[in-house]
C-alpha cells in the first residue's frame, strides 16, 4: 500500500530550505524537517519556539501551531503566496492604517513582549490568508541579544563605525529592536513601492555587483527617496529617525495608547521600539481577549504531546484540529513523511491547489 493510498489527503504544497510542507486538510498543513542535520536542528530551534507560543493565548498575528512531535509541526494553512502580500492590503476607513501591514507590527511586538526577535523577517516568512498577514518561520527566531545570524540586504544591515554600542563594525550585531526596525521598514516599503530598496534602479556597470553596493548602502544608511504613499513613508521615514537616534517629533503619549495585555510582560520591552510601534497607530487597534475555553479531556494529551498548552487556548475549534492531527500521527503520517524526500515517496508540488480568493 502506497503513502498515497494510506494518506489520500495529504498533499505537497511547499518546499521551504530547511523543511517540506504538506497539505493534510484544507485548513491545516504538517511541516516536516529535511533529512541533514543542520536542518533537523533548525527545525528544533522553531519547535523550541512553538512550545513557549502554546503555553500562552495565541497572537492572531503569528501563524497558529495545533499539534506538534518532534519531526513534524502541523499549522494552521495559509494559502496566499508571499510575492502577494505587496498587492493586497486594506486600509481602515477612518484612521486610513494599512491595516494588513499593522498585522506585522502585532507580531513583532508578540516576539518582544516575550524577550525574542523573529531574526529572519523578509516576504517570504509572511503569509496572508483572507484578510490577514501572519508571521511565520522561527527556525531563526531567538532571544533579543544574540547574535544576529540570518542578516540578509535589505532585510538585514551590517553595522557601520558609528554604531559601537551595537557591535563590531562590518558585522550583523545583535538581535533587538534595532534589527527588527529595519526589517519592518524594508518590508513597508516592498509594500509601498512593488520592490525591495533599491530594486528599480542598476547601482553599478556590473549587475553582479549591485547587491554588495546594495549592503553598502544600507551599512551608511544611505536610503532611497520616498514618494509614493505619505503614510507609509511617514512610517519608513520614523524608522529611519529611530536607528539613526534622532529624536521622533511626533511620538505619541503611551499612557493614551491602549496596549495588549501580552505587550506588558515584565517590562523587557524597548522604549524606542514602542515608541515606533505607538506612532503606527497599530497598538490602538489591537485588543486581544482570550477565546472562549472549552471542556478537554485527558485523551486530548495522546503520547504526552500538548502537555503545557494553555487552558484558555482549548477553543471548540482547535480540539478537532489537534484530535485530526494527533490521528494522523497515531496512524505514522509524520514517520513516513519523514522517511525520504517527497519526489521519492511519489509527491509533486501542488502549490496552486488552491485560488487567491476561494480555496477549497
Amino acid at each position: 500500500m502506497t503513502i498515497h493510498d494510506q494518506f489520500p489527503e495529504v498533499h505537497l504544497v511547499w518546499k521551504g530550505a530547511i523543511s517540506f510542507v504538506y497539505e493534510v486538510h484544507p485548513r491545516i498543513v504538517v511541516k516536516v524537517p529535511k533529512a541533514g542535520e543542520f536542518e533537523r536542528e533548525q527545525f528544533q530551534e522553531e519547535l523550541k519556539i512553538y512550545k513557549t507560543f502554546l503555553q500562552l493565548p495565541p497572537c492572531p498575528s503569528i501563524v497558529q501551531c495545533f499539534f506538534y512531535a518532534d519531526n513534524g509541526l502541523f499549522l494552521e494553512y495559509m494559502r496566499v503566496p508571499s510575492s502577494r502580500i505587496q498587492s493586497n492590503h486594506a486600509r481602515d476607513q477612518q484612521t486610513m492604517v494599512v491595516t494588513k501591514m499593522n498585522d506585522l507590527a502585532q507580531a513583532v511586538t508578540f516576539l518582544e513582549s516575550l524577550n525574542l526577535a523573529h531574526g529572519d523577517l523578509r516576504p517570504e516568512n509572511i503569509l496572508l490568508d483572507r484578510n490577514r498577514l501572519k508571521l511565520s518561520d522561527f527556525d531563526c527566531t531567538a532571544e533579543i541579544g544574540t547574535d544576529f545570524e540570518a542578516c540578509m540586504a535589505p532585510y538585514g544591515r551590517i553595522l557601520s563605525n558609528s554604531e559601537p554600542a551595537e557591535g563590531q563594525c562590518r558585522a550583523s550585531g545583535l538581535l533587538g529592536p534595532r534589527t527588527e526596525q529595519f526589517a519592518l521598514g524594508s518590508l513597508y516599503y516592498l509594500r509601498n513601492y512593488g520592490v525591495e530598496v533599491y530594486g528599480d534602479r542598476c547601482l553599478t556597470e556590473d549587475p553582479k555587483e549591485h547587491g554588495p553596493k546594495v549592503v553598502e548602502l544600507l551599512q551608511n544608511m544611505d536610503f532611497p527617496k520616498l514618494n509614493s504613499d505619505p503614510l507609509i513613508d511617514e512610517i519608513i521615514n520614523n524608522i529611519e529617525m529611530l536607528l539613526s537616534g534622532s529624536p521622533n517629533p511626533k511620538d505619541i503619549d503611551a499612557k493614551t495608547v491602549p496596549i495588549p495585555r501580552w505587550a506588558l510582560v515584565m517590562g523587557r520591552i524597548t522604549r524606542g521600539f514602542w515608541r515606533m510601534i505607538w506612532y503606527w497607530w497599530a497598538i490602538a487597534l489591537y485588543c486581544i481577549g482570550k477565546p472562549t475555553s472549552a471542556e478537554v479531556s485527558d485523551d486530548d494529551e495522546l503520547c504526552g504531546h500538548g502537555r503545557g498548552v494553555h487552558q484558555d487556548n482549548l477553543t471548540e475549534d482547535l480540539v478537532w484540529k489537534r484530535a485530526l492531527c494527533q490521528n494522523l500521527q497515531y496512524r505514522g503520517l509524520l514517520q513516513l513523511l519523514s522517511s525520504g524526500d517527497p519526489e521519492h515517496l511519489g509527491f509533486r508540488l501542488e502549490w496552486y491547489r488552491h485560488t487567491v480568493c476561494g480555496g477549497k
